[in-house]
């Protein structure tokens, strides 16, 4: 949806206001020198200019520094605030066809997910009140789990346009580049990332950090899932879990597309937690919360039985000549051909009751991996990050 609320909070991706401190402020600057300044001037140690306000003009907004309409898709349900010159890779989540395979729904999350998200909120804790943002919502599954919460609005931010019907109808949407955020500063005090930074280079990532660190002004805070580059010796447990799932794939006891399709752009930048530590801080953040997740539980249970189980369940359903859409999680495969005449919403039928409750049964199981093993040193981790002061 496009609220008031969120009209109020957009700007310009890629200009910046005149008035800074004596480091960034540019008196009389024109057009010109945003993007030459652009890097520079974002980046100051003060926070860095606000970008320019938007103007309404019919159904679109304008940017009264560069002249560019930013159409209001309200058809669609986003506003449409991605920059009209590149700025770097697009990722393969761009693709309508390849979301439609992911078989997302917009049931609540289970298993690995929800262990995710309540970390989340755990460690963001959002108060009544204030809007969390989602940095690269995709669908925007997450961002409906994480506007639940009481007197917690959700907004997402994306660089495609393809979202759950309810995301559309219940969580204000914006499409746009993380790496140049179409917000004024401090619009979202609570923000947050989940399997998203491991998709960029390491100039993306700077990018995105400092973005960031201004959409959240100087007393917001930013949560991130992601991972470095580095691993413990339980982390020997899953790869061998891995290599077992990649046997059975191989016999065709296990489909492992859905997994690999959503692992095929990764860029994996960060290559420590100290390097992590190090972009933080060049950003304008510190890090003042980490878990690690070392993934057992979840290894044996949500990578291995469960793909085990659907696969056969799949199996059967064939035999029987019906559909089978799994259990608790996405069904994997070739999703249908893209149309020109579909809307561009996604999402598969939810899981039944049954398998609903089964998922949310595991999810307990799955949380031990936090709880036991949340702090030994892994590769994959939760941050949370506030601003330097």
């Amino acid at each position: 949806m496009i609220s008031a609320a969120l009209l109020d909070r957009v700007a310009c991706p890629v200009c910046l206001e005149a008035a800074g401190c004596p480091r960034c402020g540019r008196p009389g600057a024109d057009h010109g020198r945003c993007a030459s300044d652009y890097a520079a001037r974002v980046g100051c140690a003060c926070g860095g200019p606000d970008k320019v306000r938007l103007e309404a003009r019919g159904d679109a907004l304008a940017c009264p520094c560069c002249g560019v309409l930013y159409p209001l898709r309200r058809d669609a349900g986003y506003a449409d605030l991605v920059p009209r010159t590149s700025v770097g890779e697009v990722t393969q989540y761009a693709d309508h066809e390849f979301h439609e395979r992911l078989h997302v729904t917009d049931a609540p999350p289970v298993l690995s997910a929800r262990v995710k998200a309540d970390v989340m909120l755990r460690m963001l804790a959002p108060r009544p009140g204030e809007t969390v943002l989602d940095l690269g919502c995709g669908a925007g599954k997450l961002a409906l789990y994480a506007g639940s919460a009481d007197g917690v609005g959700a907004a997402g931010l994306d660089v495609a346009p393809f979202f759950l019907p309810r995301v559309v109808r219940d969580v204000d949407l914006a499409l746009g580049d993380l790496r140049r955020m179409p917000f004024r500063k401090g619009a979202f005090p609570a923000a947050y990332s989940l399997d998203v930074l491991e998709h960029l280079d390491e100039e993306g990532l700077e990018e995105l950090l400092v973005e960031a660190r201004r959409t959240v002004g100087p007393r917001g805070r930013l949560f991130v899932y992601t991972h470095a580059m580095e691993s413990s010796r339980l982390a020997r447990f899953q790869r061998w879990v891995n290599r077992l799932a990649q046997r059975l794939g191989r016999a065709g006891l296990i489909d492992h597309e859905r997994e690999a399709m959503r692992k095929s752009d990764h860029r994996n930048a960060i290559r420590s937690h100290e390097h992590f530590d190090a972009l933080c801080a060049a950003a304008g953040f510190e890090v003042t919360e980490r878990r690690y997740y070392n993934v057992v539980f979840k290894a044996v249970v949500e990578d291995l039985l469960l793909r085990l189980y659907e696969q056969r369940h799949r199996r059967d359903a064939g035999r029987r000549g019906t559909h089978a859409h799994g259990t608790a999680s996405a069904v994997p495969g070739g999703g249908p051909s893209l149309r020109a005449d579909r809307p561009l919403t996604v999402g598969a039928p939810p899981p039944g009751r049954l398998a609903l409750a089964l998922a949310l049964a595991l999810t307990w199981l799955l949380k031990l991996d936090v709880v036991l093993f949340g702090g030994i040193r892994t590769g994959p981790f939760f941050g949370l990050l506030r601003p330097k002061r």
